[in-house]
């Protein structure tokens, strides 16, 4: 209603003006009634176009103040109208000319004045624009909308001396002004006078103390220049006047940290996650800012006094139960990193690094049930990140599901881009073939690896050891074999691979000598080391001791071979 009640009142204001045209040039010469009659129908178009533009129908509105031009072709109020839409449409040729034509016909019109040095600054006619505010600054010179209107422009072209001066002269008709101090120093600023840009924000400082925004603009200003001494005061000013300011802990977080006060900027950082006033993206971000700068000395005690401090002010988020639950996983005390991670996944089912870092200590734990369980949640939510496929395979594999194990497995390798990553798919794989007697897929997954890491010390010693149970390509299997004993000479599994190898070459006393090493380093060794040393000393005609050691293997247990009890009753090799 109220639309409708401004519209009828142009039209009154319109045919007002149309009367009053006609009384001042007395009667048409020809067609009173007819011009009388184009006047109206002006009117009505000029009432259309007003509703149209209020309702944003820009097109009918311009239409209709053409119609009413065509009816009245000295209506300044639809060439202004019209200008205005063309500007918005971006037709500012069309709207120059328009509103050039209305101002002519109305030149005390300041709003047509106003539209024109607009349409002026559209077409970067920067001096023109200028020229019109330059007499309606004459006119009006308190008018802070033409003068932050008029110093824009001086600063777009940077003319920085005479908004100077302009700021020099309205601050002698108005005092003291915020506006002209912040001007003032953004410009001294730009030209590189810092010292004149402080001394604006101290003056600004000094007119409104209790401003906590311009405290802190000045003490930034104070770091620029050095003025660390002059910034703390500050900062500490506004700690005193605003105690829960919502950046004010990391300034000062910054600050202490700057100068080496670590401690004081810790506390700081942990003021910071507690500030209510704080919001969260930014407290996530400070962390990690924190974090990135510390060194391993006192990373987890403060990662847990951060990821304490998350929990208290912000109990529905996970990245509080994420940060203690990282700290314990550290320490690996895994049983209590795992309840963390729970709670941050109830808080947040969908988050990557949670569902990670959860998968891993399941692992740890030797829980393969819920290795299982989560990886495929993960999987679910993430079917292109290969690194769940391979947990997932972990979990199959030690849950001795080796169908299970190579089908995920096989399709988490075909997302892998990482070399790295795809060689640790290719050793699960060719593990997972071997148990399940397909040799050939074994073998063909360890050559992979190989290429890919032709010093993988756990592929070396795996598949080398699988050649010599097979008797195939034994040289080979003792090039790769030496590569591991050359890469970690005092371990034990990789002796008594080496040593068995020889063995099959039939090297005996090669063999006898590294097994020997394999006791001297291991002083647990299992039933096959027993085995292994009794078959080499039966080779080397010591049939007492190689039953001696048979037995030990007996006793020890573990993966012996199915001919263990009839080597010690017959006291005699079979293999």
């Amino acid at each position: 209603m109220r639309v409708k009640f401004l519209i009828f009142s142009l039209l009154v204001l319109s045919a007002t003006n149309v009367f009053a045209q006609i009384e001042a040039v007395g009667e048409a010469p020809n067609d009173t009634i007819a011009f009388r009659q184009d006047m109206a129908k002006n009117a009505e178009c000029f009432s259309k176009g007003l509703e149209a533009k209020y309702n944003e129908n820009y097109p009918v509105a311009i239409f209709n103040f053409e119609q009413a031009l065509k009816f009245y072709t000295d209506d300044d109020a639809s060439m202004y109208e019209l200008a205005g839409l063309f500007q918005m449409a971006g037709r500012s040729i069309e709207a120059l000319s328009l509103i050039q034509r209305a101002a002519e016909l109305q030149p005390d019109n300041k709003w047509y004045q106003i539209r024109l040095a607009q349409v002026y600054l559209q077409n970067s006619d920067y001096q023109s624009f200028m020229n019109i505010y330059d007499k309606l600054l004459a006119d009006d010179p308190d008018n802070l909308d033409y003068l932050e209107a008029y110093i824009d422009v001086l600063l777009r072209i940077g003319d920085y001396d005479k908004v100077i001066e302009k700021l020099d002269v309205v601050e002698q008709q108005l005092g003291k002004n915020e506006y002209i101090f912040l001007q003032k120093a953004q410009i001294y600023d730009e030209q590189g006078k810092k010292d004149k840009a402080i001394k604006e924000l101290e003056n600004l400082v000094e007119f409104m103390p209790e401003n906590t925004r311009y405290l802190a603009m000045l003490a930034e200003a104070y770091r620029k220049m050095k003025r660390d001494k002059e910034a703390f005061q500050v900062y500490l000013k506004i700690k005193e006047i605003e105690p829960d300011n919502q950046y004010i802990n990391i300034s000062l977080m910054d600050y202490y940290q700057s100068m080496g006060e670590l401690d004081k900027a810790f506390e700081e950082f942990v003021a910071a996650i507690k500030n209510k006033n704080l919001d969260f993206e930014t407290k996530a971000q400070i962390y990690d800012f924190w974090f990135q700068k510390q060194d391993e000395k006192n990373i987890g005690d403060e990662a847990e006094m951060a990821g304490n401090a998350f929990i208290e002010t912000h109990p529905d988020k996970s990245l509080g139960y994420y940060i203690i639950g990282t700290v314990y996983y550290n320490n690996k005390d895994y049983a209590k990193a795992k309840d963390y991670y729970l709670q941050a996944l109830e808080r947040d089912k969908n988050n990557f690094i949670t569902l990670y870092q959860l998968s891993l200590c399941y692992i740890d734990l030797q829980d393969y049930d819920n290795v299982i369980k989560y990886t495929e949640q993960a999987i679910s939510l993430y079917p292109e990140q290969p690194l769940f496929y391979l947990f997932s395979g972990i979990g199959y594999f030690n849950n001795k599901d080796y169908e299970m194990t190579v089908k995920v497995l096989e399709k988490g390798r075909k997302l892998s881009a990482n070399k790295e990553l795809t060689a640790n798919f290719d050793t699960y794989i060719g593990d997972t073939y071997h148990l399940l007697n397909n040799k050939q897929k074994a073998f063909e997954a360890y050559d992979r690896v190989l290429k890919a890491q032709p010093d993988n010390i756990y592929v070396l010693n795996n598949y080398s050891y699988y050649l010599s149970l097979d008797n195939q390509d034994l040289e080979r299997a003792l090039q790769m074999s030496a590569k591991t004993i050359k890469a970690e000479p005092k371990n034990a599994t990789y002796l008594d691979t080496y040593a068995w190898i020889l063995y099959k070459l039939e090297r005996y006393q090669e063999a006898k000598k590294y097994m020997d090493k394999v006791f001297k380093y291991d002083k647990n060794p299992q039933g096959v080391n027993y085995e292994h040393l009794g078959d080499i000393l039966y080779k080397l005609d010591d049939t007492k001791n190689a039953v001696k050691n048979w037995k030990k293997a007996k006793k020890a247990g573990g993966e012996v071979s199915e001919f263990l009890d009839k080597k010690i009753k017959d006291e005699k090799l079979y293999e």
